[in-house]
């Protein structure tokens, strides 16, 4: 009776927040609680009612999900087993174990080939464990590599420790499972819980950088694939629909370089950087993909190839008349994403017709209306 009460109130303040969420785990521990709503996961192990659940691979690679309190530093790879997958856990595999601002595009490859063994060896579900700072790179790498497969892939973290009772890591997990069970979708995804809101699914290829201080995720337009109702099931918002490219590693293999526009960017060193290095840019725009285009702007980076990202395709403002033909403007799509892509183009194509043909396709969702 207390917790229903407890589930009805609106709250006013962080301190009854995190008391009423407390009290309310205790008394339902399948219960995931967001601004006052429970979301009742039930049973997750092996079988519920008559349906037969995946097995799940599991790929641990740290992160904060994977760590602990060590004093007042959270250190990773104290955690190595997870209450919301008894049952249902068939294989565990470590590659790595870092903090996500150590990740690299080494490691990414390497996290790559090592879901691509599981695939191989027949894995019917697979959650890979990792940090916050760097997921929307690992997901957009993965997103596009590996479209069109046919098994679900979630990629799950939180913002605190699981010993942590404000952390959302358990929230992640159950969204994971639930859409791993009751949907047939297919490809990589991220679960994931904002303070304050309803686990949601987003697309791999869709996320923007985790928000400042709360480490918080969202998706490009808030275009997300599903979400967690009240009542704790899996509604599908937007299909996937993946075109899957053959990549290899056959192409140049040009560095690229990724900046975010600000006033005080000094873009005739950025140009003599990027042309000395033979270095391609990717540039983030302004929210409409504005950017500066006067003469002390991006026509000082002639000579290299560039892409613009950050707008919506349609209306433009005034500044746009003045940009250099040499730039790309690629619309619709999250700056990570577009970043991510075309270093994959680089390092799988030699062929330009093709290396532009690949950007230009919407591999796993990226590009969104």
């Amino acid at each position: 009776m207390l917790a229903k009460a407890f589930s009805r109130r609106i709250a006013t303040c962080g301190t009854y927040l995190r008391f009423a969420n407390k009290f309310l785990r205790q008394q339902n521990k399948n219960a995931v609680f967001v601004c006052r709503v429970r979301y009742n996961m039930g049973s997750t192990k092996g079988k519920r009612g008559t349906e037969i659940m995946k097995k799940i691979t599991l790929i641990m690679c740290g992160g904060t999900i994977s760590s602990d309190y060590d004093g007042s530093i959270v250190r990773p790879g104290k955690v190595t087993h997870f209450k919301e997958l008894d049952g249902r856990t068939v294989k565990v595999t470590a590659p790595f174990c870092v903090l996500s601002e150590n990740m690299n595009f080494s490691l990414l490859k390497n996290l790559g080939d090592c879901l691509q063994s599981e695939i191989d060896a027949g894995a019917e579900a697979v959650i890979i464990t990792h940090g916050t700072d760097t997921l929307a790179y690992t997901a957009a790498y993965l997103g596009l590599r590996f479209a069109g497969i046919r098994i679900p892939v979630m990629i799950v973290s939180a913002d605190y420790p699981l010993s942590n009772v404000e952390s959302n890591g358990r929230n992640n997990f159950l969204c994971a499972l639930r859409a791993i069970d009751e949907s047939d979708v297919c490809g990589v995804f991220v679960p994931y819980c904002n303070r304050f809101d309803r686990p949601l699914l987003h697309f791999s290829t869709r996320l923007l950088s985790s928000r400042d201080f709360d480490g918080g995720m969202n998706s490009a337009m808030g275009k997300v694939c599903g979400f967690i109702d009240p009542s704790g099931h899996f509604v599908l918002q937007e299909y996937p629909d993946p075109h899957p490219v053959a990549l290899s590693e056959s192409g140049k293999g040009k560095e690229v370089q990724f900046v975010y526009a600000n006033p005080g960017m000094d873009w005739k060193a950025l140009g003599k950087m990027a042309r000395e290095k033979d270095a391609a840019l990717v540039v983030a725009g302004y929210h409409t993909g504005s950017i500066n285009t006067t003469e002390s702007g991006i026509c000082n980076l002639e000579g290299v190839d560039v892409y613009l990202t950050g707008g919506l395709s349609g209306e433009k403002y005034a500044s746009h008349e003045a940009m250099p033909s040499f730039v790309r403007s690629i619309d619709n799509i999250a700056p990570i994403t577009l970043y991510t892509k075309v270093r994959l183009s680089y390092a799988c194509f030699k062929d330009e017709s093709a290396r532009l043909a690949y950007l230009n396709t919407n591999v796993f969702n990226e590009f969104f209306k």
